[in-house]
């Protein structure tokens, strides 16, 4: 997967952006017709608030903005966009289903508020929009090409005919445009994947180069455009493609000198700069694991002028200089609950090695390594190693219930879905195991899994085992 990081295919969302204005709208959201509620949040760049909902289903949000722009509202797992304006109130009633249930990906509503915007957010989420299919990689570059351009021309002529106000117009003119030619910078990897979704395995791609010569033609350097999410995700990513002279690279230093080499040469708007250079750096800090930025400073220096982004690069760095090998546990003496439910911190088991499973009962690949595990501690036990599984798991009466059921074996601990441990190590994928020394120190904050016939291995070559 970290071969696929300078990719940058996802959305990106930077921490150092901050939303202000003088002006606002009030958002309301009613659940009544809904049997069963679940919390509802807006998100609009990085930021997320809930809106907190009453006894009656229904609540309330003032958002500060000085100009409309787009948001999401999420409901459970479904999301639905949003184009939210200064001093247009919008109240959104759901249309349940039948059971009284939300959907999964998009919620229905009655809309409520000034008509032009009532009209621009029903459009945004009952539009006839055409986009590209995963099954539609695996057609040669004409015909993907062919397909990109007569999917742009069918989207621009729905919008214009709607007749929406201008300042709307030009900015749903830009997302969809980059929504639609956003396959354009994953066409060189997904071409060749299996029914173009399913990761073949392959590392070495044959040139697409019709796709990577139209990539840079939609580029803008236009802080307008940035301001649209979709090209955001487009801009970044066809830099992670055309920039990069040895494809798929291993050399992530090299990999980030020639993006950030690209942009600082093609790119003149001060916000595109910063926040491209602010992500090329802190994903080189973590895919290196904190080593020295080199030559990257001197592009981050020349680009990225707020204080609050250099403020981030500093958190970033201090944090993986306390993940090298050989440093003390943080959180150490955080305290956790055993199955029992006595009180378990890891500076309790200081004394012996630690090897640490960071697990949930709803986990498919951690179920799949419970036998392994069981078999790893029956051939050590006795000897000066301590087992430590820590369930992420919300629900705790899960947890307990899989514990005893499965008679699951060394120190069984809960830390919750809010884990320190999680928080510590930025775990973001779970099964995660670590191996910690006898003073309670690092050895491998990624420690192999214990179907992987290494790990034995590794165990038994420890001093003092």
């Amino acid at each position: 997967m970290r071969k696929m990081l300078f990719l940058a295919i996802c959305l990106l969302m930077f921490e150092c952006v901050v939303f202000a204005g003088e002006k606002g709208m009030k958002l309301t959201v009613n659940l009544k017709n809904a049997l069963i509620i679940d919390r509802a949040y807006v998100m609009m760049g990085d930021t997320k608030e809930e809106i907190v909902l009453g006894e009656d289903k229904t609540g309330s949000l003032e958002i500060a903005l000085d100009e409309g722009q787009y948001a999401t509202l999420k409901i459970g797992y479904a999301k639905n966009l949003l184009y939210i304006e200064p001093g247009k109130n919008l109240t959104l009633t759901l249309i349940a289903n039948k059971d009284g249930s939300f959907s999964f990906q998009k919620n229905v509503f009655e809309y409520e508020g000034e008509k032009e915007n009532e009209r621009i957010n029903k459009y945004l989420n009952e539009n006839g929009l055409k986009f590209l299919e995963t099954i539609d990689f695996v057609l040669d570059e004409d015909e993907f090409l062919n397909k990109l351009a007569e999917f742009d021309k069918e989207n621009s002529k729905l919008i214009k005919k709607a007749k929406f106000p201008k300042e709307f117009e030009e900015q749903e003119l830009l997302r969809v445009k980059y929504l639609v030619y956003d396959p354009l910078v994953r066409y060189p990897v997904q071409h060749f994947w299996k029914n173009g979704g399913e990761w073949s395995g392959m590392e070495q791609y044959e040139e697409t180069p019709k796709v990577k010569a139209l990539i840079p033609q939609l580029f803008m350097d236009s802080e307008q455009a940035w301001n649209i999410y979709s090209y955001r995700g487009y801009l970044q990513g066809g830099i992670g493609i055309i920039a990069q002279s040895e494809f798929m690279s291993n050399d992530k230093k090299k990999a980030t000198l020639e993006q950030l080499s690209y942009l600082t040469e093609h790119f003149k708007t001060p916000i595109i700069l910063e926040d491209i250079t602010q992500d090329l750096t802190l994903r080189y800090i973590e895919v290196t694991e904190g080593k020295p930025l080199g030559e990257i400073e001197t592009y981050y220096n020349r680009n990225v002028k707020s204080e609050a982004c250099r403020q981030e690069l500093e958190r970033a760095l201090k944090m993986w200089a306390k993940f090298s090998k050989r440093t003390e546990v943080m959180s150490s003496d955080y305290k956790y609950q055993d199955i029992n439910g006595k009180m378990v911190s890891l500076d309790d088991l200081k004394g012996k090695y630690v090897y640490i499973d960071v697990w949930a009962t709803w986990c498919g690949p951690c179920k799949a390594e419970l036998p392994y595990l069981k078999e790893l501690e029956k051939k050590f036990e006795g000897k000066n190693i301590h087992f430590v599984s820590i369930s992420v798991d919300a629900n705790k009466a899960a947890w307990v219930k899989m514990v005893q059921a499965e008679q699951l074996g060394g120190i069984q601990l809960h830390g919750g879905s809010k884990a320190q441990i999680m928080k510590d190590y930025m775990i973001k994928g779970i099964p995660r195991f670590i191996l910690l020394d006898r003073e309670g120190k690092v050895i491998e904050k990624e420690m192999t899994r214990p179907s992987n016939p290494d790990t034995e291995k590794t165990l038994n070559a420890l001093e003092g085992i």
